[in-house]
């Protein structure tokens, strides 16, 4: 597909609005979700570095008493091949007994710690309540206050490496702030919290740098299973040589930021939205201010290639198009005045070179020609020739002489151009021409040649001079068109025995008494065309031809009425030529005498 120059121009600068607007907005963008995503971080980090002071000496006794009992009744040793293999990223294996699992989340020591882990969530509400104690385990009463106030750290809970398993394997659930006991008539809350041993791959790298002694938060937002947005984060609770005891891990409500940053995207987008809509409105506005000189430029380059020479083009800004429009102008004054100098210099080689000669050769311009070009080609030649023209260029002086050739040229040859066929010489008073294309323009122009020569003639007559008389010869052959001579001086010629013929043809014309002379090659190429009458004239021996040639007299040049005499008197002379050619003179004698009794016109 082609693109004019000025989508081109308004596509770049629409381009290069739109990645500039882009790129600035997209920027702003990512500082500011970078920023906020930062600033959540670091206060979620504090959260828990704070919410980790809250496991005094107990508090963390309590913690590696839930590990080591969990390092000594797990069962991982059955799941050994289940391990093996892998677990999925949301799959969880129970690592104890479910009785011992039911024990230690009834122990005093796991429930000191889940109520710890609820002191970090209910801490995390955004207005400052009085001091108040924390709902017990087995109690989850929310007042009206609550519910409006809800807290912004989705769960908590506490992680702990996996039993007999080194880091970057799995981890343990060693408690959760929102752990419930399931009540006994089955009516409890339907969530009861990941119970104490459950096994789970890591989430994320972030829960394994807990373990590394780093306080730690994630660098993007994820969606839990229950459709909430949240940012996680882990610090590590120590014991007093600085052993990890368990990661605390924080889930933060991060749906009204997300939400605000998703906001800042839509307002991003539409931002370059909006910036395309301008920057497309400006650039189609520039282009066509900018496009108009290069458009009237084109147009008129457009109408040079037409070889509409007259073209000009008007451009009035005098940056780098103005200068532009005013070379192009000079440029094509220039082209215009050579483009006539070469047409008149190749008008006038033609009157040497014919044109078509030069496309035989397969070049339209006599400057390409070289030495030795050549072609074969099957054409029909065409010799003409004014009979006795010695006797009466004697009676003529030089200027006579030119003068009246010229003047029978000049009725000759175009008649040879209206049927397709173009002068190859001019020998003197004779001309060869040729008709690359059938026979019968070569025939045509050979009856029109003839009617010429009789307007020519009463023209002569009318002047008091003698009319003058020519025979035309016609055949159809191979012939070579070339060039000859040498590098200084050189000149087409037509290299063919077809050539020679014609012009015996042409010759045989006085002996015949006929107009018009044509091979038996030739005449079987019009002897079915309507309107063109041939009649057979004998077979002759003609120099350079070692088997006798059969030749025709084409009637049209007559007329009608010797046309119509000759018809009538076709058989009796076809009779007389063939006791001719037996040797019965005297017999073929007496036939064209009756002819010619019957027929004047009918002979030599």
């Amino acid at each position: 597909m082609r693109f004019s120059f000025a989508m081109k121009l308004g596509l770049a600068m629409t381009l290069l609005a739109v990645m500039t607007t882009g790129g600035s907005v997209f920027w702003v963008y990512k500082q500011a979700r970078e920023l906020v995503i930062s600033n959540l971080g670091n206060r979620l980090k504090d959260i828990g570095r704070t919410g980790a002071f809250i496991f005094d000496k107990q508090l963390r006794s309590d913690l590696a008493y839930l590990e080591e009992q969990i390092e000594k009744q797990n069962t991982l040793e059955e799941h050994a091949a289940e391990l093996e293999a892998g677990l999925g990223e949301d799959e969880t294996l129970e690592a104890l007994p479910a009785d011992v699992s039911n024990k230690l989340q009834e122990s005093p020591q796991f429930q000191r710690v889940v109520q710890a882990l609820r002191s970090v969530r209910e801490g995390s509400r955004q207005h400052v309540r009085p001091l108040r104690d924390i709902p017990a385990l087995h109690v989850l009463r929310l007042d009206e206050n609550e519910k409006e106030d809800p807290p912004t750290l989705e769960y908590v809970y506490l992680l702990g490496r996996a039993p007999g398993y080194e880091v970057q394997d799995y981890i343990v659930y060693m408690a959760d702030s929102d752990y419930l006991p399931a009540e006994d008539d089955g009516l409890g809350d339907p969530y009861e919290g990941n119970p104490i041993g459950n096994l789970t791959p890591p989430l994320t790298d972030e829960m394994w740098e807990g373990f590394a002694g780093e306080a730690v938060a994630e660098k993007n937002f994820t969606e839990d299973q229950w459709g909430d947005v949240v940012m996680s984060g882990y610090v590590p609770i120590l014991d007093e040589s600085g052993h990890v005891l368990a990661v605390l891990g924080m889930d933060y409500n991060v749906k009204s930021e997300a939400n605000k940053i998703s906001f800042l995207f839509y307002v991003c987008v539409g931002a370059v939205a909006g910036a395309f809509v301008l920057a497309v409105s400006i650039a189609i506005f520039m282009s066509m201010i900018l496009n108009r000189p290069i458009k009237r430029l084109k147009e008129g380059a457009e109408r040079v290639a037409d070889r509409d020479f007259s073209a000009h083009v008007d451009v009035i800004s005098r940056d780098e198009l103005g200068v532009l429009a005013g070379t192009f102008n000079s440029m094509v004054d220039e082209i215009r005045d050579y483009t006539r100098e070469i047409l008149d210099l190749n008008q006038a080689y033609e009157r040497f070179v014919p044109q078509e000669f030069l496309k035989h050769l397969g070049h339209d311009n006599i400057t390409r020609v070289q030495l030795g070009d050549q072609v074969q080609r099957e054409m029909t030649i065409l010799f003409t020739d004014i009979r006795a023209f010695t006797t009466l260029s004697e009676k003529m002086t030089p200027v006579e002489n030119f003068n009246f050739l010229n003047s029978y040229l000049s009725r000759v040859s175009p008649v040879i151009r209206k049927n397709n066929g173009f002068i190859d010489k001019f020998i003197g008073d004779a001309v060869m021409a040729l008709f690359p294309n059938t026979v019968e323009d070569a025939v045509r122009g050979s009856v029109e040649i003839m009617q010429a020569l009789s307007e020519f003639n009463h023209h002569r007559e009318e002047q008091g001079r003698e009319p003058i008389r020519i025979g035309i010869g016609v055949h159809t052959g191979k012939l070579m068109l070339g060039t000859i001579g040498e590098k200084m001086r050189m000149e087409s010629t037509v290299i063919a025995d077809a050539v020679n013929l014609a012009s015996r043809l042409e010759g045989l014309t006085k002996k015949f008494g006929s107009n018009i002379l044509i091979s038996e090659y030739s005449v079987n190429a019009v002897k079915d065309v309507p309107g063109i009458y041939h009649r057979y004239l004998g077979s002759v021996r003609v120099k350079g031809k070692a088997e006798p040639v059969r030749v025709f007299e084409i009637l049209n040049a007559d007329s009608q009425e010797v046309i119509m005499k000759k018809q009538q008197t076709e058989e009796r002379f076809y009779e007389g030529i063939r006791l001719f050619h037996k040797g019965k003179f005297g017999d073929a004698g007496q036939i064209f005498r009756e002819i010619v009794n019957t027929n004047p016109g009918d002979f030599p």
